[in-house]
């Protein structure tokens, strides 16, 4: 398996590699606070899924990794679907809230808005790709 060495990927490895010395420091270093300790394993495993993904791209021609105009309009159209999704779920979380009085909290709403929206895009990105190559 060839590796590219350009130093487009070299910084990406760097940074990542950075990133996890940051939070094993943070860890080393913690006063027994569950901040702290969250937050320096957040930038460990940020750190390695950055290094991870610096090693798939250099495995990858430079070529390969240019995005082509049919996969920006499939990117578009998701995009654009999956936002009157969030609207329309938004909307349905507010009445339903307000006419059966289910008491949600605005971080229940935030955390359900970010999963439909995270999940429809993906979804309907994955859906618009498999109907265009027929």
């Amino acid at each position: 398996m060839k590796l590219r060495k350009d130093k487009d990927i070299l910084r990406f490895l760097g940074i990542g590699l950075v990133v996890v010395l940051l939070g094993a420091t943070m860890l080393i270093f913690q006063t027994h606070s569950k901040a702290v300790s969250f937050l320096g394993g957040g930038l460990i495993l940020g750190g390695l899924i950055m290094f991870v993904m610096a090693l798939y791209a250099a495995t990858k021609p430079k070529t390969d990794l240019i995005v082509d105009e049919r996969v920006v309009r499939i990117n578009e159209k998701a995009g654009y679907n999956a936002g009157w999704i969030v609207l329309l779920s938004v909307t349905v979380l507010f009445w339903a809230d307000k006419i059966w009085a289910l008491n949600i909290e605005l971080e229940g709403m935030y955390w359900t808005t970010l999963f439909v929206g995270t999940y429809s895009w993906l979804l309907l990105r994955w859906y618009y790709n498999k109907r265009s190559e027929i």
